[in-house]
Parts: structure tokens; sequence; C-alpha cells
């Protein structure tokens, strides 16, 4: 019986993008576009498939973290210097709302469910629930001493908490969404 090919993985082009600073990313699954928060740039950067030119789009204070809608027409970025949540309409080019969810905004993820966003707060230690569309903050969250990271699946945000000088463990804490 003949062994099953390996697959090999090789970079197929490369679109650097000068002076920009990159930190989290994500994937319109549906268009391939892909997104890119610019840390040190206060920018969005959209690169479209097939596209080696990237489009630039407005962003809070130091985007670290970026999710989309379920429609893919509006990304969310997590900016941890000023401690808000952006709401961008990817159409537009615009930064359509603010909202105020902590110091040290960190991850962002978006509940398909419900359309509602989720911030980890790692200064804060909280985690914010934020209805984009009103632009308000629906609950905040205590967390453990380091918020890391937020996943969100089924209407559940799973918020990951490193461990560090106060606190030996690593954990993970699970927070029901509203539907």
């Amino acid at each position: 019986m003949p062994r099953p090919r390996r697959r090999t993985f090789e970079e197929k082009k490369r679109v650097t993008v000068e002076g920009a600073g990159p930190a989290g990313l994500t994937l319109d699954e549906r268009t391939g576009a892909l997104y890119a928060a610019d840390l040190g740039n206060d920018r969005l950067i959209e690169l479209k498939r097939g596209s080696t030119t990237p489009r630039f789009l407005p962003a809070g204070d130091g985007p670290i973290s970026v999710s989309l809608s379920k429609n893919g027409r509006t990304a969310y970025t997590a900016d941890q210097t000023s401690g808000t949540l952006s709401v961008i309409d990817l159409r537009e080019g615009t930064v359509t709302k603010s909202v105020a969810t902590g110091a040290g905004a960190l991850s962002v993820a978006t509940d398909e469910r419900s359309g509602d966003v989720v911030v980890v707060n790692r200064t804060a230690v909280t985690v914010t629930v934020v209805d984009p569309r009103e632009g308000v903050v629906e609950e905040t969250v205590a967390t453990g001493a380091n918020p890391n990271h937020v996943e969100i699946t089924d209407g559940t945000a799973y918020v990951t908490d490193k461990s560090g000088a106060t606190q030996t463990e690593d954990t993970l804490a699970r927070i029901r969404l509203a539907r």
C-alpha cells in the first residue's frame, strides 16, 4: 500500500508593508481578504485576495487585535494604548464608533450569534461585552490576573489568563454570553 504523500508548505507570495507593525490578524473566509492590526501606525491593513497593494484604514490608538462582523462589512480593533474598541466600516474606510472598554485592551472577538463584541482588557483585568451597533458597553466582567486572549464559540467566550508574578497557573474562564 502506498504511503500518504506528505504535504510541504512553501511561501507563494510575500507582501511587505514598509514601516508597518502588524500584530493581530483575521481573514474574511468568504472574500479571502486579510486584515492586520498595525499597532504602531494606528491603522488596519487590508489585503484583498490576489492583491499586492494594501489598503490602509484608520483605527484607534494602538490597535493590537482585530475581528470581523459576521457579514464581513465591519472590523473591530482592540486598541491597547487608548483602552478602546474601534468599530470600522470597511466599505467607507472610517471609524464609526470608539467605545471605552478598559486599560490595556488586548484581544477582541465577535459573537456571530448576537453580533456582540468581547474585548479582553489586560491592565484593567476585565473582559468587556460591547454592542457595536449601539456603541455601548453591555457588561464588564472581572478576570484572572493577566487576561490575554478571547475566542467565542456557540455563545460562550473563552478567556485565557496567563500566569505571572502573582499568579502561578494559567487559567481559562468561560463566560456565557446573552442571546
